[in-house]
């Protein structure tokens, strides 16, 4: 016969379980440091000359701001930089982002930064253990500034898509791999450049539409599924208020 005191054990531990799961049911998505990437151009067969001065540009400046902008939106910290993607038959200045979100969060602020801009996609990598994409970041001091230099050499390793971000005296170069084909180019070019190269496995999502048109309807139905499961969102920040949000 089950005395007292082992029903009372008995039931503590079931109530112990059932709050443990109630509480893992409502934890939020953990949020990792992600990376995203965002072009304000919307001109076609740009130079990559004509990239490297759009950098500095207005539209350049704009959508940075407006992604730091969003830091108060999503209740943390968005970093934006200047950066150059270039491809094998082309270029654009574009928009690096670094923040510490959940997927979905990441998902709605590149919605949100690709409709404002008018862009056909964007792209983000979300670090996960186990995921089916790779995330590689080099970063170089030998011919660091020359970005058409430093291109060209990556393009000439087989690498068919990068994006380089200027910082002080090096250039960081980052590399999606979408399809895990490009780790023996990429250490091959990081030995020739001799830089540092590390690299982390995820989540990488490139969404949008090959028609302009098209990508506003999906980034504008990612944001409206989004802010209807988080109807209480704050404002962007208005650029004073930026460096108070964690």
């Amino acid at each position: 016969m089950i005395n007292q005191t082992s029903t009372s054990r008995v039931l503590t531990v079931l109530l112990l379980l059932v709050w443990g799961s109630a509480v893992s049911a409502q934890e939020p998505a953990p949020k990792t440091l992600n990376y995203a990437f965002v072009s304000p151009n919307t001109r076609e067969n740009l130079k990559i000359e004509d990239a490297i001065k759009g950098m500095n540009s207005t539209e350049e400046t704009q959508l940075r701001m407006k992604a730091i902008n969003l830091s108060c939106v999503v209740s943390s910290r968005i970093r934006a930089y200047k950066a150059l993607g270039a491809w094998s038959d082309g270029a654009e200045h574009s928009v690096m982002v670094r923040v510490h979100s959940d997927p979905a969060t990441l998902r709605y602020l590149m919605s949100r930064m690709g409709r404002d801009a008018k862009q056909k996609y964007v792209i983000y990598f979300h670090p996960q253990p186990g995921g089916p994409d790779d995330f590689y970041v080099l970063r170089v001091r030998r011919r660091a500034r020359d970005l058409v230099a430093l291109s060209n050499a990556l393009e000439q390793a087989g690498i068919p898509f990068r994006t380089l971000v200027p910082q002080g005296s090096t250039t960081v170069v980052y590399i999606i791999d979408l399809d895990r084909e490009l780790r023996d180019k990429i250490l091959a070019a990081a030995h020739k450049l001799r830089a540092r190269v590390s690299y982390e496995v995820g989540d990488a999502d490139l969404f949008g539409d090959d028609l302009r048109a098209q990508a506003k309807i999906k980034f504008e139905q990612e944001i409206k599924n989004y802010e209807t499961k988080n109807p209480k969102l704050p404002p962007p920040c208005n650029g004073k208020t930026v460096k108070k949000v964690n």
